[in-house]
C-alpha cells in the first residue's frame, strides 16, 4: 500500500482476472455498490457499506479484503498490543473453549486482551440517556454497516442515529486514556469495521483483524490445537455477552422496561429485513421509540464469523459463555463517547423511460414480454439492470438471453459461410451496409477481385475507398500477398518516382547505400492501392501510363527492367472525366485505369446504413480500450440521420470515438455530440392561429416563392400557382406584393 492512503482504497476489492463473471456479488448487493468493467466485478467505494455479503457468496473467492495484518504483526512485537475481542468469539473459537482461546492470543504476542462486553457497559448509560431526551424515533449505531447504509441512502434518518460511539471505539477510548502508547486491536467477524476504523478511528483504533484473518495468523504461529468440545447448555440469565445475538442492546439496555413499552422495540436483523424497514421509516409508515438493528442476523452471522456451528449452536454458545462470564466494570469517567454523523449521499442520474427503452432495444427487448426478468445478470428486472448501464454500473451485454440469441446468430452466420465454401474476414462481405446502391457495388467488387484487371474507385473523402480497396484485395487470389497503398498527393514530385519504383545506390545525392526497393516492388504478388491518383504530376502520369501499358518498369538510376506483379487499384476523390477536360489528367492513362469503375455514394445517400457503421465503430471501440461498448440513445440517430456528413463515413467514426470517450455512462446521449449535429435539436413550434389566419399566410408565402423562382414573371407565376392572371393580381396587391 506504499503511497497510498488507507481510505483510498475500498475495504473490500476484486483480485484480477479471478472473476468469472457468475453476478452472485451484483445479485447479494444490497446497495447495488458493484461495478461491472470488462467482465469484471469492481466494489464502488463511495457506494460500498462494507457489510461483506459480497465476500460471503463469491464462490470463486475473488474478493479480497483490506488487511491490516502487517501492522498487527508491527504491534505483536512490540509489548504495547492490547486485543479488543468481540463478544461473539466464542462461537467462532468453538471447539476450544473462551478461556483456551484467550490464552492463545496472550501466546501470540498481545500484552492485554479486552472483551468488548467493557465497551457496551461504557455506551449502555449515554445511551438510556439520549432515548429519554432525543428523538421520537432512536436508531442504534452499533452496527457501523447500519450507519453506513443511513449515511450514504437514508440520509433523512440521520438525526435518528443515536450519538454515540460503538462499543469498539468506547473501549478503545478508554485504553488511550489509561495509556497513549497502547496500541489497539479489535478482533470480530465485522468487515465494516475496517471501514469505521479508517474513516473515523482517528488514532484510537490502531487496526482491525477478523476471526478468519486471527485464525490464520494463530495457525501460522502453531497455535491452534483441537481441545475437548465445550457444553451447549442453556443459561438461565441475560449480561452484556448477549450483545452479539438478535435484540441483545434492547435487552441490555432496559431490562426493567423503564425506558419503553415491549411494543415501543423494534428488533430488526438480516439485510432484507433491514432495507425494507429502513423504506418503511422514512415513508413514515412506522415510528417505533427504539430499534435495535443489526444488518447480519447477529453479530454471530457477521461474514468472518468462521464458524463451523450453524446458527443455533453459535447462539448457545454465546449464551453459555455470557452466563458463566462475570461482567467487567470499567470507569467511562471523562471520556467523551459522542459521535457526529455525516451526510455521504450521492443520488445517481435516474434515466428517462425512453433511455431505458432504448437500453432494453439494444439487447432485443422492444415489448413487455421480451423482459424474461430471468436474473443471470445479478439484477432482479430487465429495467432494474437498464437503470444500472445508464449509471455506468452494469455492461450492456451481462444479459444472458442476449448473449444466447447472439450466440445462435454467430453459429448460423458460419455453417452458412461453411457451406459456400468462403471465408470469412474482410473480404467483400466485411463491408458494412445494406443500401441497395451499395449492395450493388460490392457485388461489382467481389466480380472484379477475381482477375487482374485495374480498377478505379471513385468518391468522396472519407466514403471508404482504401476499405473497398482492401476487401478487393482480400478477396482476390492475391490475398496473400501485401496490400501497399501509396497518397500520390501527399509526396512532393520529387520523391514520387523513387518511392513508386525505388532506386539503385547511387542514384541522386543523398540516396541510400544499397538502393531501396520502391512500392511496386514491396507489393509483388499483392495489390498496391494509387490513392489521390487524379493529384499525380503530369510526367508522373506518362510513366505510370508506360508501367500500365508495358507491365515493366525500372529504378530512378537502374538500367534493369523489373516484370509488374501486383494489381493495381487507383482512387481519387476527384472527377477525372473532368480532370481529363481540364487538361490535368492524361486522356490515355483514364481509360488504362478505367478499366473497373467503382463510384462509392457519399453518407448522405446511404443513410440507412448509419446505425450499422455507428453500431460496428462501438464495437471497434471497445475492442481497442478492452471494456464494454456503449450505446446510443434514439435521439442521438435521428440526429445523425438528419445530418449531411460532408466527412462521410470517416467523419461518423469521428463522432463516434469522440463521443465515447467523453460519455461518463455507457449511453450516449445529445450532449456529447459536437456543436454543429447538436444544433439540429432546434425545431420550429407552430403557434395556434385560426385557420383562416393561418391560410392567408401560407398562400402569402406560396405567391412570394413563385415570384421568387419565375423572377418576378407574373403570368409565370399565375401558371405555377394555377390561378387567373387576375386573381394573382389582387391577391398581391391584398398582401402588399403588387
Amino acid at each position: 500500500m506504499s503511497g497510498e492512503k488507507l481510505t483510498d482504497v475500498a475495504v473490500v476489492n476484486t483480485i484480477e482476472n479471478k472473476c468469472k463473471a457468475c453476478y452472485s456479488c451484483v445479485r447479494n448487493c444490497p446497495v447495488k455498490a458493484i461495478k461491472v468493467e470488462v467482465g469484471q466485478t469492481r466494489v464502488v467505494r463511495d457506494r460500498c457499506i462494507s457489510c461483506g455479503d459480497c465476500v460471503k457468496v463469491c464462490s470463486q473467492n475473488a474478493k479480497e479484503i483490506f488487511s491490516f495484518i502487517p501492522e498487527v504483526i508491527e504491534i505483536l512485537g512490540s509489548e504495547k498490543g492490547v486485543a479488543l475481542l468481540a463478544p461473539s468469539f466464542p462461537a467462532s473459537c468453538y471447539p476450544i473453549p473462551p478461556e483456551v482461546f484467550i490464552q492463545q492470543l496472550y501466546r501470540l504476542g498481545f500484552n492485554k486482551i479486552i472483551e468488548l462486553t467493557a465497551g457496551i457497559e461504557l455506551t449502555v448509560p449515554v445511551y438510556r440517556e439520549f432515548v429519554k431526551t432525543g428523538p421520537e424515533t432512536v436508531i442504534s449505531t452499533y452496527c457501523p454497516a447500519i450507519v453506513e447504509l443511513i449515511e450514504r441512502y437514508f440520509p433523512r434518518l440521520i438525526p435518528n442515529l443515536a450519538p454515540v460511539d460503538s462499543a469498539m471505539m468506547a473501549i478503545g477510548k478508554h485504553v488511550k486514556k489509561m495509556n497513549n502508547k497502547s496500541k489497539t486491536v479489535f478482533i470480530g467477524p465485522c468487515i465494516a469495521k475496517k471501514e469505521e476504523v479508517r474513516s473515523r478511528g482517528g488514532g484510537i483504533i490502531d487496526a482491525v483483524i477478523t476471526f478468519k484473518e486471527l485464525k490464520e495468523l494463530l495457525n501460522s504461529e502453531g497455535l491452534i490445537v483441537n481441545e475437548h468440545q465445550v457444553s451447549l447448555d442453556t443459561p438461565v440469565k441475560s449480561l452484556p455477552s448477549i450483545f452479539p445475538l438478535s435484540g441483545g442492546l434492547a435487552r441490555n439496555l432496559d431490562p426493567e422496561g423503564e425506558l419503553y413499552h415491549p411494543e415501543e422495540v423494534v428488533i430488526v436483523d438480516g439485510k432484507n429485513e433491514v432495507m425494507e424497514f429502513l423504506e418503511s421509516l422514512v415513508k413514515g409508515k412506522i415510528s417505533p421509540k427504539f430499534v435495535d438493528i443489526l444488518f447480519c442476523k447477529g453479530c454471530v452471522d457477521g461474514p468472518e464469523i468462521d464458524s463451523s456451528l450453524d446458527m443455533f449452536s453459535r447462539k448457545y454458545t454465546i449464551y453459555h459463555y455470557a452466563r458463566s462470564k462475570k461482567p467487567e466494570k470499567i470507569s467511562g469517567v471523562g471520556l467523551d463517547l459522542g459521535r457526529e454523523f455525516t451526510d455521504r449521499y450521492k443520488p445517481l442520474r435516474e434515466p428517462t423511460q425512453q433511455e431505458i427503452q432504448a437500453i432494453l432495444k439494444y439487447t432485443y427487448k422492444t415489448k413487455r414480454e421480451d423482459e424474461l426478468n430471468c436474473g443471470a445478470c445479478g439484477y432482479n428486472s430487465c429495467r432494474e439492470k437498464a437503470v444500472a448501464v445508464y449509471q455506468g454500473l452494469a455492461e450492456i451485454d451481462m444479459c444472458l438471453p442476449y448473449l444466447l440469441e447472439n450466440s445462435r446468430g454467430e453459429l448460423e452466420y458460419y455453417k452458412t459461410r461453411m457451406r459456400k465454401g468462403k471465408t470469412t474476414g474482410k473480404g467483400i462481405d466485411s463491408i458494412i451496409s445494406k443500401a441497395q446502391n451499395v449492395e450493388e457495388l460490392k457485388e461489382l467488387a467481389g466480380k472484379a477481385a477475381q482477375n487482374d484487371a485495374t480498377i478505379l474507385i471513385q468518391g468522396e473523402s472519407g466514403v471508404g475507398k482504401e476499405v473497398f480497396a482492401q476487401a478487393i484485395h482480400h478477396s482476390s487470389a492475391r490475398k496473400s500477398g501485401p496490400f501497399v497503398g501509396i497518397n500520390c498527393a501527399a509526396l512532393p514530385e520529387l520523391l514520387l518516382e523513387s518511392e513508386l519504383f525505388g532506386y539503385e545506390e547511387g542514384a541522386f545525392t543523398g540516396a541510400r547505400k544499397g538502393g531501396k526497393l520502391g512500392r511496386f516492388e514491396l507489393a509483388r504478388g499483392g495489390t498496391i492501392l494509387l490513392d489521390e491518383v487524379g493529384d499525380l504530376p503530369l510526367s508522373m502520369q506518362v510513366k505510370l501510363l508506360r508501367v500500365l501499358q508495358e507491365k515493366k518498369y525500372e529504378r530512378v538510376g537502374g538500367t534493369k527492367s523489373i516484370d509488374l506483379n501486383a494489381r493495381i487499384i487507383a482512387a481519387s476523390n476527384m472527377d477525372l472525366k473532368i480532370l481529363v477536360r481540364e487538361g490535368k489528367f492524361r486522356v490515355d492513362l483514364y481509360y488504362r485505369v478505367n478499366v473497373i469503375t467503382l463510384t462509392l455514394p457519399p453518407l448522405r445517400e446511404r443513410k440507412e446504413d448509419i446505425p450499422l457503421l455507428v453500431g460496428y465503430f462501438l464495437q471497434k471501440i471497445a475492442e481497442q480500450k478492452k471494456a464494454p461498448p456503449k450505446i446510443v440513445s434514439d435521439k442521438v440517430l435521428d440526429l445523425f440521420s438528419k445530418y449531411d456528413w460532408p466527412g462521410n463515413v470517416r467523419e461518423l467514426e469521428n463522432v463516434v470515438e469522440r463521443a465515447v470517450f467523453i460519455s461518463d455512462g455507457n449511453v450516449i446521449h445529445v450532449e456529447h455530440l459536437p456543436p454543429i449535429i447538436k444544433s439540429l435539436t432546434y425545431e420550429f413550434t407552430q403557434k395556434i392561429i385560426p385557420i383562416k389566419d393561418a391560410v392567408r399566410e401560407l398562400e402569402k408565402e406560396l405567391i412570394a416563392e413563385a415570384l421568387k423562382i419565375t423572377n418576378n414573371n407574373r403570368v409565370s407565376a399565375a401558371n405555377l400557382l394555377g390561378l387567373p392572371r387576375a386573381t394573382l393580381y389582387i391577391k398581391l396587391k391584398e398582401y402588399g406584393l403588387a
